[in-house]
């Protein structure tokens, strides 16, 4: 009977050893197609999708609520974050407190701006938000508010009218060597590209001289120096195997804005100095410089070789990482004034914080500024990417559910059979 009782706990023992061995195989493949669905079901991290933007607006919104304390009178409280913004010259700040009402009056009150935005069916919800929000301010408040975005007052005076002799001057009829040379110049006007609203990167006779104040020694910002340059010879046409928009010669100007206003954290710095660098080396530049003013006595004049130094320095499929980064800073820029896309940029210390800022940014508009200026870095943690939970993923997880339930009662069974002592036979 003891050696029945032993041969059974033998083959009790290697067949759970086999199975439970076999469960964990499966767990394995099972926790890898997880993964991998996962990865699927988030798509791209903190891309501004419907979902991830009506997220991203609730998470802002509780964020703005915990601003004001707990002891605080909530309308009287939102109301002197306002009015200080306003004191400020911070419009857009102000405004965004003022979109944010539903979430930082209290309930009764929030309800009402609510209604009274949804009450009317002309303009966008945020302009009928602002307008109902504005009725619950103070007197006072509201009207420094108006004061201050009321636009300036024309001056009504009527021009001077123009001399009798110079209105009744004939014009001398068109030659047909004038109506070409018009033509001529029409012609040119059409192929030349539009310029970017926003472009502080300078001119050629800037280039030059920061150029040549680099080759002398001169004390240089290179990576300030590398944007004015990519963005002169990318208008001059010298890039010609990108597809560049006025995207991005306004991330190029925001960048360079940035970093005279010391705006960018340091380790975001040091990864757009990576990146262009990459694209652009530092030590190739000097020397292509050096060859340009060696050969060429005056630079200031004829900037056309130092163009062609900046162009040849360029891996142009290298710098395709750059200028995505220049269009993500465009992006903040876009509908709002630079300053406040400073504000913005002032939070960003890595890529996926460049991605969060472009999602709070386009989510949240005057808010975000408003956040970003209250919360500083903290407020990119608004930004929320939102899950597709699939049938597959939901079935993958409860399938690896049973499997450690399985493995689980394997191991339980083993150890307790494991001390299980036989009863000894009376024979």
């Amino acid at each position: 009977m003891r050696s029945r009782s032993r041969n059974s706990q033998r083959s009790f023992g290697w067949i759970s050893a086999l199975i439970f061995n076999i469960l964990l195989i499966i767990s394995g493949i099972v926790v890898f197609l997880i993964i991998q669905e996962t990865r699927n079901a988030r798509g791209a991290e903190y891309e501004p999708t419907s979902e991830a933007i009506t997220a991203t607006q609730d998470r802002m919104g509780r964020m703005f609520a915990d601003l004001i304390p707990s002891h605080e009178n909530n309308r009287q409280y939102w109301a002197e974050l306002i009015d200080a913004e306003v004191r400020q010259g911070d419009i857009t700040s102000a405004r965004g407190f003022l979109l944010s009402a539903p979430y930082m009056l209290n309930r009764q009150d929030a309800a009402a701006v609510s209604a009274a935005a949804s009450t009317e069916s002309t303009g966008q919800h945020d302009d009928r938000l602002l307008t109902a929000a504005k009725l619950f301010l103070p007197d006072d408040v509201r009207a420094r508010y108006e004061r201050s975005v009321a636009p300036p007052v024309m001056s009504t005076t009527p021009a001077a009218p123009a001399d009798d002799a110079e209105a009744n001057t004939e014009t001398a009829p068109e030659t047909e060597e004038d109506g070409l040379q018009s033509e001529a110049l029409i012609e040119d006007e059409t192929n030349v590209a539009p310029e970017p609203e926003f472009f502080v990167l300078g001119d050629a006779r800037d280039l030059a001289f920061q150029s040549a104040g680099w080759i002398r020694g001169d004390l240089t910002d290179v990576f300030a120096l590398s944007i004015s340059g990519l963005g002169l010879i990318a208008r001059d046409g010298l890039l010609d195997e990108l597809e560049l928009d006025s995207r991005f010669f306004e991330g190029a100007s925001l960048l360079k804005t940035a970093i005279r206003a010391d705006r960018l954290a340091p380790d975001f710095e040091r990864t757009l100095r990576d990146h262009l660098e990459r694209a652009m080396p530092e030590d190739t530049l000097r020397a292509n410089l050096e060859a340009a003013f060696a050969s060429n006595s005056n630079l200031l004049i004829e900037t056309d070789a130092i163009f062609a130094a900046f162009a040849e320095s360029v891996d142009q499929p290298r710098l395709r990482i750059f200028i995505s980064d220049l269009e993500r800073l465009a992006a903040l820029n876009e509908g709002r004034a630079t300053v406040d896309a400073l504000m913005l940029i002032e939070t960003i210390s890595s890529q996926s914080d460049l991605k969060r800022a472009e999602l709070i940014s386009q989510a949240g508009g005057d808010r975000a500024i408003a956040l970003a200026k209250h919360y500083g870095e903290d407020a990119l943690n608004a930004a929320t990417t939102v899950m597709d939970w699939s049938m597959k993923l939901i079935s993958l997880i409860a399938g690896f559910i049973v499997l450690s339930v399985l493995m689980g009662l394997i191991a339980l069974s083993t150890f307790t059979r494991s001390f299980h002592i036989p009863k000894s036979s009376p024979y």
